[in-house]
Order: C-alpha cells, then structure tokens, then sequence
C-alpha cells in the first residue's frame, strides 16, 4: 500500500508510494491472460485479459526503466502518462508505447518541485497536473510538455483526477463537502461529494484527511468518478457532480478504518469501468503479489479474478491500464474479452 509519513497535515512521503497497498498506515502521533479464482470458477472463464501492450524494461534504455509506477492516466489522443514515484518523473507514451518526453520533477519547494508526489491527472486536451499534498500545490504542464504554472490550494487535497474535461478534481474533506472542482489557473470552480458518515470512536478524528474520504479515488473519461467508502465496502459512483449509484460489494480484503496503537489503518482501492464492469482492486502490501480483482455488472458483483498489477486507466475501446511490479516496474494495457474469444 502506501508508507506515508503524516503529521497535523502532513502525510509521509510514501503516502503516494505506498497509497499502492492495501492498508495505508499513517502516523497521526498516534503476457499471459489472467483466469478467474474461486471454488466456483468454471473450467472456461466468464471473462478474460489479454495483454496487447507493455512498457517497461528491467534494464537498459532509462526511459523505460522505472521504480514505482503510482499512477497511470491518458489524454483524449491515447497518449499514456505515468508516474515514477520514485524516480521523480512523469513518462509520457504514445498510444502505441513509444516514448514522447519525460518531465522530471525535482524535490524541493520551488514553483516546478514537489516535496511528495501524490498523484498526476491529464486532461482530454493534454494538460498535465501533478499534485503536491504535502505543499497543497498543483503543478500545470502543457499539452507539450512545457510549465505553466503551480498554484496553491488552502486545503488539503490527498489525489487528483481528470473526470473528462479540462478542470482537474481533487479529493479532500473541506467546507463539508469531499470532491472539488478547479480550472487549470488554481480557482476553485464547485464543490460537491457528502462525507461519508463516521464512527462515533473515531468522530474526534473527523476533520483529517482519511476519515470521512478516502486518499485515493478514480476518475473516468467519461465524467464518472468512483470513491470508496472508509468505513464499509460501498463505492460512490458521481456524474455531473451527482451521486449516480451506489455499490455494494463484499471482500475479505477490505478492512474499515482502525485503530492499531498509535497508528490507523485503512483499505485503499483503485476503480476504474470497463464498458458494463466496474473493477476493484485492492492492493496489498507487497506490489509484486497476486491481487484479487471484483467485478460488477448491473450493479451486482460477479466474480474474482488474480491479477499481478493494479487498474488505473481504461481508454476509449475499454482497454484497461494496470501498473505491475512482477519482474519490474511496467505498464501493462489489457483487452477484455469473453473467455475463449482471440
């Protein structure tokens, strides 16, 4: 998951990096086709992915070669942008894998640095976002890869996406509402998204980051935006700044917020929806261990799958892009297709 490193507001610096597992502890003071699991699974699969793409190499031309792969996203032409966490780079792909540019992101409080990496969104038209949670500051690239501008945001916000449109959406608890709006230039558009209600124990711990949101959330291109509920396994599915629908899922994996000792943990899950399948995955502490994937359809969740990697794109055929550290860092693009179909 993540290693984030948290104070009154700030959260460690593998809060990114280790935003990737299953419990996220912060310190308060305090390529083959993958098969569905499961003793039910028949001997064919319902459902199955298809690699068609990968970038990345275990040694060799720097360009490819990465060291935590946190976050994947896509402009409105296929152009793939990934973040190396641990490298302090953003990599930008065609949509056929080859390398374009890569923008560093040096450490430090200047207007082109970040002191914690926590996210990157793209827009349709190819503006790149890069957010600094600990310094609450955005920094803006253009659709060429040039700076704009970093602007400041007087609250916290923990990740960032692009719902579709040119505006950038940030999670954080603020003015009794979660999710936020801001055009590229830092104004601060709409706000919208109810908390998610709290324990009774843990209501003195309400105005802090990861308990009445999640760290991390999900962005489609098709304007949809996908939140985990921290105290129980439901997932919020906003439109147009609406809740659209609710879903309701079951898994061992997930854990609500809890107090152990000084520290709190919890469950973090990447979303994304291919065509009529919402997938989630649950990361776990080890990024090179097998995960399980759920799968919902109409509402309903369906089925398990193993994979080696987490889902954090889906383009517009429906293919989906997973970041995986099997081997090495890489980026991963599947197909899905019925089990048994070429």
């Amino acid at each position: 998951m993540y290693k984030p490193k948290y104070s009154s507001s700030i959260l460690a610096r593998s809060s990114m990096s280790s935003m990737e597992g299953v419990a996220l502890i912060f310190l308060l003071a305090l390529s083959a086709p993958l098969a569905l699991s499961g003793p039910s699974a028949p001997p064919l699969p319902e459902i199955v992915l298809k690699p068609d793409l990968t970038i990345g190499v275990e040694d060799g031309n720097e360009n490819l070669v990465f060291g935590s792969i946190t976050r994947i996203d896509l402009d409105g032409k296929g152009n793939i942008y990934l973040l190396d966490y641990k490298n302090r780079k953003v990599g930008v792909f065609d949509s056929n894998g080859l390398h374009k540019r890569t923008i560093p992101v040096p450490s430090g409080q200047g207007p082109k640095e970040a002191t914690d990496l926590s996210g990157i969104a793209v827009s349709p038209g190819g503006t790149l976002f890069i957010n600094d949670m600990n310094m609450r500051k955005v920094i803006v690239y253009d659709p060429a890869g040039r700076f704009v501008r970093s602007f400041v945001i007087d609250f916290m916000i923990s990740s960032i996406g692009c719902p579709g449109t040119e505006n950038v959406v940030g999670i954080g608890p603020h003015a009794e509402k979660i999710l936020h709006i801001f055009d590229p230039e830092g104004k601060l558009l709409a706000s919208f998204g109810d908390p998610f209600p709290i324990p009774a124990e843990l209501e003195p711990m309400k105005d802090m980051l990861m308990f009445r949101a999640p760290l991390i959330f999900n962005c489609g291109k098709d304007g949809r935006i996908y939140v985990l509920n921290p105290h129980r396994y439901a997932i919020s599915i906003f439109n147009n700044q609406r809740l659209e629908r609710t879903l309701e899922g079951k898994s061992e994996l997930f854990r609500p917020i809890e107090r152990r000792g000084r520290a709190f943990l919890s469950t973090a899950a990447h979303i994304v929806q291919s065509g009529d399948l919402v997938l989630v995955v649950f990361p776990t502490p080890d990024p090179k261990a097998i995960k399980k994937m759920n799968m919902f359809r109409n509402g309903k969740q369906i089925e398990t799958m193993d994979v080696t990697g987490t889902p954090h794109a889906v383009d517009s055929e429906g293919r989906v892009y997973f970041a995986e550290d099997e081997g090495f860092p890489k980026v991963v693009r599947y197909r899905i297709v019925a089990g048994g179909s070429q």
